[in-house]
């Protein structure tokens, strides 16, 4: 089973769950500057409802953005924590790469084809973060 993260969209986090070469489960819900907070939950409710775990999970895909700052590092710190604790594979995809979420599992899964061992995703944000206000001269 393949986990699907995309946290490129600053309102909304996507996640899903694929099996085979085909989405089993979807899930999008609002999260507007609460990703942290709601990502976590929402996964464990999916594997619930489909009466699996974490450790069933054979790779993760996750979108690399770009994206808003926080809710990329959400996204992916999500993915790289899981990989890591999990020893699996996971893989990163630009949003110019797909334009739907079965695309983006198609292309993800394909990626994860003979991948091994865990791999540090890193976000692609499209600019320099804006994080902090600028000083006044």
């Amino acid at each position: 089973m393949i986990l699907v993260i995309n946290t490129a969209d600053s309102e909304n986090v996507f996640i899903g769950l694929a099996k085979g070469n085909e989405s089993i489960v979807k899930k999008q819900f609002k999260a507007k500057y609460q990703q942290s907070e709601k990502i976590l939950p929402e996964i464990e409710k999916m594997f619930r409802a489909v009466g699996h775990g974490p450790r069933d999970l054979k790779g993760i895909i996750a979108v690399l953005g770009p994206g808003p700052f926080t809710a990329l590092r959400v996204g992916i710190v999500t993915a790289n924590a899981l990989s890591y604790a999990l020893r699996i594979p996971a893989v990163g995809l630009k949003l110019t790469e797909f334009k739907n979420s079965e695309e983006l599992v198609q292309k993800g899964l394909a990626k994860l084809k003979g991948q091994r061992g865990v791999r540090i995703l890193t976000p692609f944000y499209g600019q320099l973060p804006n994080i902090t206000k600028k000083n006044k001269p």
